[in-house]
């Protein structure tokens, strides 16, 4: 009896080795590149977050100045502004204070339009007149009139720094009787409501943002502590000349700052936001500790799994293979005698139930076959979905936005729509019904085509009224006509919707004057639904066809044809079986 025993210890004693040469190993090289790179993650989320931060910042500021720049050249076309400038000399005293009067009022509504205008100048230079949106009529400022003036060196939005203020300046082009401009318009920032968007992006403690002027490098606006500490210089010597973003690291006497940077070419600006280095690293210090202890725990608990393995699992597992093997080779009597009450306790008792039951459950394939054409039924049923529904929604919004008189009507309608397709009460319905859900769509449909869709829809057969028939199977079929054959036409759509019934059956006739069906995709269309595999894409026509020979046997289906209106003709056929009775409702199994 000992030999087995010194067996099995030099056994375990193996796997203990072979457990730590193939886990722990690698769990500590897993440990050391985890750390490596939740740093590099870190650093370049961190990078990628705040970069579009401040990209969004500027794309907006960038977005606002050229809006305020087309009002400002809008304004030059400014009837009164024109007046004063070529008829000053010729106006009477009336006419000028109406002119100067007007003028204002243009230009305070340009300044009550943007948070980021301060104030609105005119300088007229006939009339020697300065008109601002905040302090109203004055003599001209020459001063102002000469240095807010954009050189001609200058691209993009123009922005001039003078006098600390920054302003957006355009002029009135020389003319024939002028050598010099007659006006210039000139909009000065709010600085104040640029710092506080400029702000905004501070929301990490020693944080902070500094937008620099790339002409002189000069700052702009400054929202840290820092400025003083960061050389700008240095700072931006160190970007990527030709990228537009990036994160650089700066290193000084006193701080470690990742900065990251975003330049805007139309404003001839960059914006700084630093981040110090201690916020990217100090949460890493935990983790690299946890790191630590999850490698010692993983050691105990495979110490402790070694062992327990081989006794709790590898014994009744092995047990288990064995009698899995005798029913492989065709012995179905195979038993497993335990007296166990743990898992493989459970596990020994549900094998011996199962060949218990095997042989009954061979006996149940038919009855199983059915249980699974149900639910191939309910499937394909599930996959009938009202995509208009979206588009509907939309309509609601602009019919609301324009009064239109039809929105009552309208949302009576889809309402009625999308009662029917969520109803779940029963899987069949009269046709009737499902006729009457059709009229329903096609009439939201006309609301959005009215002016370019005719739809012929003639009235159900009584004899076929109360026949029941899956739930939505004439919709879609419309609802792929509007899509796939007329959504595209400018005008002169048709739709027409048949009935031709029998004692023999019922077909229902769906068919368009689209042009979009080639004859090569209706060859495909045609074979995909007369040799359907269980393999094949199901599309809603697909769908349809098949839940119909699910029901009425295969010789009902979906048949597709070229319209003599020139687009899609489908034709649904419903065989009845028994011949009198046209009433009945389908046997669904």
């Amino acid at each position: 009896m000992e030999i087995p025993k010194f067996k099995l210890g030099s056994s375990i004693f193996s796997r203990l080795i072979v457990t730590f040469l193939i886990i722990i190993i690698p769990i500590y090289m897993l440990g050391i590149y985890i750390n490596s790179w939740s740093l590099y993650t870190v650093k370049n989320e961190i990078s990628k977050s705040t970069a579009a931060q401040v990209s969004f910042y500027l794309e907006g500021l960038e977005k606002e100045i050229e809006r305020i720049k087309i009002l400002q050249y809008d304004c030059l076309n400014d009837e009164y502004l024109n007046k004063l400038a070529i008829r000053w000399n010729i106006m009477n005293m009336y006419e000028r204070v109406e002119s100067l009067r007007q003028l204002q009022q243009r230009l305070v509504t340009i300044k009550n339009s943007s948070i980021y205008i301060k104030n609105v100048n005119a300088y007229i230079f006939p009339a020697g007149r300065t008109v601002s949106s905040n302090t109203g009529i004055d003599n001209i400022d020459m001063e102002g009139y000469r240095e807010i003036r954009v050189p001609a060196d200058i691209k993009g939005a123009q922005i001039i720094n003078f006098k600390g203020g920054l302003y957006l300046s355009t002029l009135q082009q020389k003319n024939i009787s002028n050598t010099s401009p007659l006006y210039l318009i000139a909009i000065e920032l709010n600085q104040d409501a640029l710092e506080q968007a400029l702000a905004q992006f501070n929301t990490l403690e020693g944080s902070g943002s500094i937008l620099i002027n790339l002409t002189d490098n000069g700052i702009i606006m400054n929202k840290s502590d820092a400025a003083d500490t960061l050389s700008i210089d240095s700072v931006l010597d160190n970007l990527d000349k030709n990228g537009s973003s990036g994160m650089v690291f700066n290193k000084t006497e006193h701080t470690k700052n990742y900065i990251v940077y975003a330049k805007s070419n139309y404003l001839n600006m960059i914006l700084l936001k630093y981040i110090p280095e201690e916020f990217i690293l100090k949460p890493l210090w935990s983790y690299y500790i946890w790191v630590w202890v999850f490698s010692i725990v993983s050691v105990c608990i495979i110490l402790i799994y070694s062992f327990s393995t081989y006794k709790f699992m590898h014994k009744p597992l092995a047990t288990l293979v064995k009698a899995f093997r005798k029913v492989e080779s065709g012995d179905l009597q195979v038993s497993i005698n335990h007296d166990s009450n743990n898992e493989f306790g459970y596990l020994y008792k549900r094998f011996n139930n199962m060949t218990r039951n095997l042989n009954t459950l061979i006996d149940q394939v038919y009855n199983q076959k059915i249980l699974m054409q149900r639910a191939e039924l309910k499937q394909l049923q599930s996959q009938i979905n009202p995509h208009f529904l979206y588009n509907s929604f939309f309509m609601i919004n602009t019919m609301a936005k324009v009064g239109d008189e039809n929105l009552i009507p309208f949302t009576k309608h889809l309402g009625e729509y999308f009662r029917f397709v969520t109803r779940n009460s029963s899987d069949y319905i009269p046709l009737s019904d499902e006729v009457n859900h059709a009229g329903v769509y096609t009439s939201i449909q006309l609301m959005r085509f009215s002016k370019r869709v005719q739809i012929q829809f003639a009235q159900c057969p009584e004899m076929y009224s109360d026949l029941k028939v899956p739930r939505l199977i004439l919709q879609p079929i419309i609802e792929n006509a509007f899509e796939h054959g007329i959504e595209k036409k400018k005008n002169g759509g048709i739709i027409r919707i048949n009935f031709e019934a029998d004692e023999k059956g019922l077909n229902i006739i769906v068919e368009d004057n689209g042009d979009e069906m080639a004859d090569a995709r209706l060859s495909e269309l045609q074979k995909a639904l007369e040799y359907s595999r269980e393999d094949t894409q199901i599309t809603g026509i697909i769908n349809i066809n098949r839940r119909i020979k699910l029901v009425f046997g295969e010789k009902s289906g979906l048949y597709v044809f070229r319209s003599e209106l020139g687009g899609l003709k489908v034709i649904l056929k419903i065989k009845i079986s028994g011949g009198d009775d046209h009433a009945q409702i389908a046997d669904c199994g």
